[in-house]
Formats: C-alpha cells, sequence, structure tokens
C-alpha cells in the first residue's frame, strides 16, 4: 500500500523477525517513455497522461506469503539506461492484488534515456512485511460509543474513533477504528449483531499518519444494518516478518533482458 500494523495513544517499537527474501521474485511488468508531452499543445492532455520521462512497473510475488506492507521510506531503487544513472522515485499505483500475493510497484524518472540505450536497469532494495497465518481475535458483546478502548491482544489496542449514523449514503450504521502502530496486524474485520450474526458491512475510507516516531492509523467501515451491541472480530496477522528484497532487473523491447 503508498505510504505502508502499546497502549492507546502510545508508540512502542516492536521487534520483528527477518526472513530470507529467497521465495520473493521481482519481474517487469511494464515499461513506458514519454520523449514529448506536449501538454502545452493539445490543451493539457498529455502524452499517455504523462510528463517527460521513463516509467517501469515491477511485479513482486511473495510466493506462499501475502505482502502485508510495503516500506516506502526505506526502500530506494535507481534506474539508469546501462551508461547514465537517471534516478527515480516511486509512482503513485503501487497496489496489492486482492489476496496479497502479488504487488506492483511502479518507478519513474524524468530523465530520459540516452538515444543509443538498449534497455533500462533498476536496481536497489524493497523492504517489505510479508505473513501467512492469521487468528481470529474478538471483543465482548457491547453497546460502543466513542472513545472506548478495545484490547485483543497483549500489543494490539484499538479505540473506536466514530460511531453512529454516517454523513453520506443509506447505511444506518458507520464505526471508525483508530489505533497507534504502524505495521499492519488486520487482515479483516467483522461486525456481528447481539444474536452473534455478521452484519453485511464495506469500507468507507482510511488514513495514515506519522510524527516523530509515533503513528496513528484510522479504518472506517459502513454497516448494513444497525444494531445497539456488537461484537467486533479482527483477523490480526501472527507470523509478520520484515523482508528486504534486493532487485537488480535489466528491462527492453522484448521485458527482462
Amino acid at each position: 500500500m503508498k505510504k505502508v500494523i502499546f497502549p492507546m495513544m502510545v508508540a512502542c517499537a516492536v521487534a520483528w523477525p527477518v526472513s530470507s527474501p529467497a521465495e520473493i521474485t521481482v519481474e517487469p511488468a511494464g515499461m513506458k517513455i514519454v520523449w514529448k508531452s506536449m501538454q502545452k499543445e493539445f490543451d493539457g492532455f498529455q502524452t499517455y497522461n504523462s510528463k517527460e520521462g521513463a516509467y517501469i512497473s515491477l511485479a513482486v510475488n511473495a510466493g506462499d506469503k501475502g505482502i502485508i506492507g510495503f516500506d516506502q521510506d526505506r526502500s530506494k531503487l535507481t534506474v539508469s539506461d546501462e551508461t547514465n544513472d537517471l534516478g527515480g522515485k516511486f509512482g503513485m499505483w503501487n497496489k496489492f492484488s486482492k489476496d496479497g500475493k502479488l504487488m506492483r510497484v511502479e518507478v519513474a524518472t524524468e530523465k530520459l534515456p540516452a538515444a543509443a540505450a538498449a534497455g533500462l536497469k533498476l536496481t536497489g532494495k524493497l523492504e517489505l512485511i510479508v505473513a501467512s497465518k492469521t487468528e481470529t481475535k474478538a471483543s465482548e458483546p457491547r453497546e460502543f460509543k466513542k472513545g472506548d478502548k478495545v484490547e485483543l491482544s497483549d500489543d494490539f489496542k484499538f479505540e473506536i474513533d466514530t460511531i453512529g449514523k454516517p454523513k453520506w449514503g443509506d447505511e444506518p450504521l458507520a464505526l471508525t477504528l483508530k489505533w497507534n502502530r504502524k505495521v499492519p496486524e488486520l487482515a479483516a474485520v467483522r461486525f456481528c449483531d447481539e444474536a452473534g450474526k455478521v452484519i453485511e458491512s464495506s469500507p468507507s475510507g482510511s488514513s495514515r499518519s506519522g510524527f516523530l516516531g509515533k503513528y496513528t492509523v484510522t479504518k472506517s467501515y459502513k454497516l448494513k444494518k444497525n444494531s445497539k451491541v456488537l461484537k467486533i472480530e479482527m483477523d490480526l496477522w501472527m507470523d509478520a516478518e520484515k523482508v528486504t528484497v534486493p532487485v537488480d532487473v535489466r528491462v527492453g523491447l522484448g521485458g527482462r533482458r
């Protein structure tokens, strides 16, 4: 995900195991080069909707594990035409597949490769968090109100940031959950009524912010049914690992070189 889960409102350090990235593969997924954007000449419509430069997308496959986090701040990829260093920065469209097995990473540079270049080379590293096992934790059925704190495990707690009728939409109930930790332990969340039946719900927004090592994460959900008493179930990743994936990929017109 772009920029990439204590007592409540207090940040704390967590020691994550580091695994071998041997099972993680990186391969080119696409390349785009724009020599002239022609933005002024065509009333703001740029060539391929892009500025001048080179754009490369990589497919990162985690094998049997899922990619649950991407630390863009600690990751770095550089583009070269194998003669000149073109720099490089991560694009706006870094995405995870629905099953989490695959991640698409975009790298862009405003510098163009030399006219005689046969291809581009990407080098550097990707800092990921991967996991494969979850465990379900649940709150006691209760009537929640804004500000309530819920402890699901020794080191994962969250707060009810908002609860009530949403400002927009037809759903009768919406909740925003908040916690203060960057690492994404949350794999899934469900809401049950007082009879224990799962209420149909959908995510309606999320945010992440950080300052001086302290992080705040919020996730919002809309529920199709209003229930005075709720039980909140969460699937939490139990085997999260940090991995550093080295990248050394050459790309030509036919793909990997």
